[in-house]
């Protein structure tokens, strides 16, 4: 039963191997979304808002044609419910791209929304959930999904943990029409700093830049002690470097430095956990820092 809830609460939906007719397309739109990030963030140098808007909303529309709704989905092929998902976050996406000027000049709080606003910002939150669910798991969502009620009925506990009234429509003009909810500074950070690093970061990978530093931690330290444990650290701590991830750090180290330690007697959990906390750690390593240290001085 344990394994069944764990699975169920942390399992993230399968990455999709795109081919056939979608292939070029996929790659065509990745490639022209890659080129405007790269002129929006550091040539054009585009205004908070609408740097935010567009990325998150560019973003949402094949999050749901490369990301299955589990692990079991089909790896090559995208279900109906994921074009119909698709097809909606692209009407999220234009309906908020072509309102940025509206949302700029908007008064939060004051200005009331209209009916196609609360559609719009409430469907927007509903999809944002599901990607969540789909690229963290479960039991992320459920946090997420606990705060926002007790946002939305935290008034009605008495005490200290009690809130004052926090209406539905201010709910939503708050988190989706500021710069203080969806369109913030996280997403802010990942469309300037996060991205770039990442970008680059996979162009050194693709150049066999991972080989490299894995290499050179077999080199310093594959020969002492301990060794095999000490390579995954090392090679996750220098792959983290540049990937800032660390599903791709375990990805990239830990199909070499997990074969390798349990090849030299370690036990298949002690091997798997050394790579995955080597791997959180080597996230947080600069330039990319997953992403922190930038939130942090934006604050």
């Amino acid at each position: 039963m344990r394994p069944v809830f764990l699975n169920m609460m942390f399992s993230t939906g399968c990455r999709r191997s795109i081919s056939g007719p979608l292939y070029w397309p996929i790659r065509l739109y990745t490639a022209l979304f890659t080129i405007w990030v790269l002129w929006a963030a550091t040539l054009a140098r585009v205004d908070a808002l609408s740097l935010t808007v567009i990325f998150l909303s560019l973003i949402y529309v094949p999050a749901f044609i490369l990301i299955g709704a589990g692990r079991d989905s089909d790896p090559e092929r995208s279900s109906p419910f994921d074009w119909f998902l698709s097809a909606l976050a692209a009407a999220c996406a234009v309906y908020f791209i072509f309102h940025i000027p509206e949302t700029a000049m908007r008064i939060s709080l004051l200005d009331e929304l209209r009916m196609d606003q609360f559609i719009m910002a409430g469907l927007l939150i509903l999809l944002t959930l599901e990607i969540t669910r789909r690229t963290v798991g479960m039991f992320l969502t459920l946090i997420v999904i606990g705060f926002i009620l007790y946002n939305l009925w935290g008034h009605l506990i008495p005490g200290q943990m009690g809130h004052g009234l926090i209406t539905l429509g201010h709910f939503i003009d708050i988190n989706v029409y500021t710069t203080d909810g969806l369109f913030g500074v996280p997403v802010r950070v990942a469309a300037t700093y996060a991205f770039l690093f990442v970008m680059f970061g996979t162009f050194l990978e693709k150049a066999k830049g991972g080989e490299f530093f894995f290499n050179l931690a077999a080199a310093v330290s594959g020969r002492s002690v301990g060794g095999p444990a000490k390579i995954a650290v090392s090679s996750s701590a220098l792959f983290g470097t540049m990937s800032g991830s660390p599903t791709s750090d375990v990805v990239a180290t830990g199909s070499i430095t997990i074969p390798m330690m349990r090849r030299l007697g370690y036990r298949p959990e002690l091997a798997a956990g050394i790579e995955v906390a080597a791997s959180t750690g080597g996230s947080l390593l600069p330039p990319v820092m997953g992403s922190a240290a930038f939130i942090m001085a934006e604050l």
